[in-house]
C-alpha cells in the first residue's frame, strides 16, 4: 500500500534561490533540467490509479504546471489527500475558491527574502504576507519555511517576530543543505545561533551511519516531473535504484525492503514518511 509520495511536479522556477539544489545542478551540472509539463490528465490518471494515501506536492514551483487546481480537485476527490510547497508568488484567488482545505491539509510556504518574483508575478513581503493571511482566511493550515543561507542566518529573529510573533503563523526553519557546488561550512557562531531555531527533525546525526532496511519504495515514492520514481530524492540524485515509472500501466512498488547505506544524510521530505529497520546479518 502507497502510504506517501513527494511528487516533484516540475524542476523548473521561477525563482533562482542560490541555495536551491535544484538550481545549483541546472547551473553547474546541467541537471535536473526542466522537462515538458504533462498534461494534466496524464498526472490524474497516474495518481488516481495509485492512490496513495498522502500526496505531498512541490517542485520546483508547482503554480507552474497547467491545471494545478484542476489535478488537486480530481485526486482529493478520489480520497488522496495533499500537502503542497510553493513560493506563492503567483495570484492565488482561484485557488483558494476551488481547493478544499479539508483535503489540501498542509501548505509548506518557502519564503525568500532575496527573491522579487518577475515583472509578472512580483514578489516582496507585503504580497507574500497578505497570500498567507488570505490562506489562512479561507482556513488552510500554513507553516512558513526559511532556509539558513549564510546570507539569511541572522535574518531569522526577524522573520520569527513578523510571522510567529506577530502574525501568529508557524514558522519553520530548515538548514541549509548543499550538493556540492555551494558548500558551506558553518562557523562555531552560526551553529550556536542556528540550533536555537531548528527542531529536532530536522538535526543532522553525522554519526548515524550503520545500514538500515528502508521502507521507501514499498510505502513511499519520490516521483519525478519525468513520472520517474525512487525511494528518495536522494537516491534520484545519486541514480541509484529507479523503481521504475508511474505512467508505465504495470509500474509496481517493490516486493522488499533494501538496504541504505545513507540514514545519516536522508533528506527530511522522505526522512518524515519512511521507517527504517536495522540491517540483520541475512541482509549485510
Amino acid at each position: 500500500m502507497l502510504n506517501s509520495a513527494v511528487w516533484f511536479v516540475t524542476m523548473a522556477c521561477n525563482f533562482k534561490c542560490k541555495y536551491c539544489w535544484e538550481v545549483q545542478a541546472q547551473e553547474r551540472a546541467g541537471d535536473f533540467k526542466p522537462e515538458k509539463f504533462k498534461k494534466p490528465e496524464e498526472w490524474i490518471h497516474a495518481w488516481n490509479r495509485l492512490r496513495p494515501g498522502i500526496l505531498d506536492i512541490t517542485g520546483g514551483e508547482p503554480f507552474l504546471q497547467p491545471g494545478l487546481i484542476e489535478i488537486i480537485e480530481a485526486i482529493t476527490a478520489n480520497g488522496t489527500r495533499m500537502a503542497m510547497t510553493s513560493n506563492f508568488s503567483h495570484p492565488i484567488l482561484e485557488f483558494v475558491k476551488r481547493v478544499n482545505p479539508d483535503q489540501l491539509f498542509s501548505i509548506t510556504a518557502s519564503y525568500h527574502p532575496s527573491e522579487n518574483g518577475t515583472k509578472a508575478n512580483p514578489m516582496n513581503v507585503d504580497v507574500f504576507l497578505g497570500r498567507m493571511l488570505l490562506l489562512r482566511e479561507f482556513k488552510f493550515n500554513v507553516t512558513i519555511n526559511i532556509v539558513t543561507w549564510p546570507e539569511q542566518i541572522w535574518l531569522i529573529p526577524k522573520w520569527i517576530e513578523l510571522f510567529q510573533d506577530v502574525h501568529k503563523f508557524r514558522v519553520h526553519i530548515d538548514p541549509y543543505s548543499s550538493i556540492e557546488y555551494y558548500p558551506w561550512v558553518y562557523t562555531d557562531a552560526e551553529k550556536a545561533f542556528i540550533s536555537k531555531y531548528v527542531t529536532q527533525n530536522r538535526t543532522v546525526n553525522p554519526n548515524q551511519v550503520d545500514p538500515v532496511l528502508c521502507s521507501g519504495g514499498i510505502n513511499h515514492l519520490s516521483v519525478q516531473p519525468d513520472g520517474s520514481a525512487w525511494r528518495c530524492i536522494l537516491e534520484r540524485q545519486q541514480f541509484k535504484n529507479q523503481i521504475g515509472n508511474i505512467f508505465d500501466p504495470n509500474f509496481s512498488l517493490l516486493p522488499e525492503m533494501l538496504r541504505c547505506d545513507q540514514q545519516h544524510v536522508c533528506p527530511g521530505c522522505d526522512r518524515d514518511k519512511v521507517s527504517v529497520y536495522p540491517l540483520t546479518k541475512s541482509h549485510s
